[in-house]
């Protein structure tokens, strides 16, 4: 997967970081590798309360799960196709 396919018009950042380091995003969204084992990598996700975090699978689950006004079910607005 190219990474501009993600999310159409964007760039990725790839980096590379070790148990115990972390990235900041923003100045309030700290994303740390808490654990690496058996090919897993276990992240602890730190953000102020009012911002929404959620695993992208549960988010497509959500969506198309969630009526619309007219009681149908809802597809999310994809800008990119993941694969």
């Amino acid at each position: 997967m190219a990474a501009n396919d993600i999310m159409e018009g964007s760039i990725m950042l790839v980096l590379s970081r070790k148990v115990g380091e972390s990235i900041l995003i923003s100045e309030s969204i700290r994303v740390i590798v808490v654990q690496f084992a058996n090919g897993r990598i276990r992240l602890g996700i730190d953000a102020p309360p009012e911002v929404k975090v959620l695993r992208e699978e549960l988010t497509r689950t959500c969506f198309y799960s969630s009526p619309s006004k007219n009681g149908d079910a809802e597809a999310p607005p994809l800008s990119g196709q993941l694969t």
